[in-house]
Parts: structure tokens; sequence; C-alpha cells
């Protein structure tokens, strides 16, 4: 199985799929018949950033190679993050808020110790 460098270029890809593609030896049209397009429209705007696969075509794509969805759209992955980060920030402290109103509860208490684990596991 080839491993994508990602270092060669400073700024990430929005999507490695040509990457992975041109890899297998694949044209377009290949991969979008394995993954029941039946033509190769739907792939090379995946591959131009025009569209978004739906999740259900990432998985397909993640099957396909044998890559984490993540990592085949890790310029989408890497947009996503900060967002997401920012607003868990914000739940917790509103959490934190309501749990010294409401120190008894264990519902709120769940969701803390879940995203401390969260923060704890390390993951990127």
């Amino acid at each position: 199985m080839h491993t994508v460098i990602h270092e060669q270029s400073p700024e990430p890809l929005v999507n490695y799929l040509r990457v992975h593609r041109r890899d297998a030896g694949f044209t377009q049209g290949d991969v979008g018949d394995i993954l029941g397009y039946g033509s190769d429209g739907a792939v090379a705007r995946h591959e131009r950033f025009q569209s978004v696969p739906p999740f259900l075509m990432a998985l397909g794509y993640e099957i396909l190679f044998r890559e984490p969805a993540g990592k085949i759209f890790l310029g989408l992955k890497q947009a996503m993050e900060p967002g997401i980060e920012v607003r868990i920030a914000e739940l917790e402290k509103r959490l934190h808020e309501q749990l010294e109103k409401s120190p008894h509860s264990v519902t709120i208490a769940r969701k803390l110790e879940w995203l401390t684990e969260r923060r704890s596991s390390g993951y990127k």
C-alpha cells in the first residue's frame, strides 16, 4: 500500500483523492464505476473540490483506497476542526456553569467526563 507523503507541500491539499486514484492507476471513470456513480463526473467534481461527496461516497473512497476519509479529505478535515474545537470549549464552559448550579447532575458530570477523556486521548 502506498503512503501519501503530505510533507511535500507546506499547505495540505483540500483532498488527496486524485493522488490515491492515480497511485492506483484508476481513471475517474473506473472509480465512478466502482462506487456506483456510473460515470466520472462526480469523481471529477470531488477531486477538484467543486462538490463534497455525500457521506456514503466518502466511506466508499475510504473502503476503495484503504485510507481513512479524514486523510483522503485532509484539508476539509483541517478546515472543520478549529470551529468544532471552539464550540466544544464553549459547551464545556456552559456545562461547568450548569454544574455549579446543579452539582449533583449526573448527566452534566458524564458529559464533562467524556470531554475530559476526549482531550486526554491525544487524537488528531
